[in-house]
């Protein structure tokens, strides 16, 4: 079977990770177990818990982070993407800002983060599916610098 050329494929796995986080700007929550691979998923996080988590334990995660934030925006800076035949290695800086709502007190906070994000994806029939996510938090990276957060995405 053939396959489309490479830089065909680095744009299919470039939509892959803009559309999951679009699904969690837009609430979309039911949709963001399907990014991951279903036999074989990891991910480190910035945010509790800190371990190594599998997909139910992640899908449970993100639901409930992408639930919680109001005004949720994002930004990917400097996405490369490297391809090893049905595997791509995705390394991107996402910067992100929204407003932590405490539904039990009806208060919010500002939260958000600028990290370095490494995804893994591998190519599943004709599909491109994270297999692997780690994201790590800027050394000294001031949330309430207003100048660092992004400004809103499309």
């Amino acid at each position: 079977m053939a396959f489309p050329p490479q830089a065909d494929e680095k744009k299919h796995v470039e939509a892959v990770i803009y559309a999951f986080f679009e699904a969690g700007k837009n609430k979309d929550l039911a949709s963001l177990a399907g990014f991951h691979s279903k036999e074989s998923f990891t991910k480190f996080d910035e945010n509790p818990p800190f371990t190594r988590q599998n997909a139910d334990e992640a899908f449970i995660h993100e639901q409930a982070a992408f639930a919680n934030i109001s005004d949720y925006t994002y930004q990917v800076d400097e996405l490369k993407v490297d391809l090893f035949e049905d595997v791509a290695v995705a390394t991107f800086y996402l910067t992100y800002r929204g407003i932590f709502v405490n539904d039990y007190s009806f208060e919010g906070s500002p939260v958000g983060s600028k990290d370095r994000v490494t995804m893994v994806l591998c190519r599943v029939r004709q599909d491109w599916k994270i297999v692997h996510e780690h994201f790590s938090r800027f050394p000294g990276w001031d949330h309430g610098k207003s100048d660092a957060l992004p400004q809103e995405t499309g």
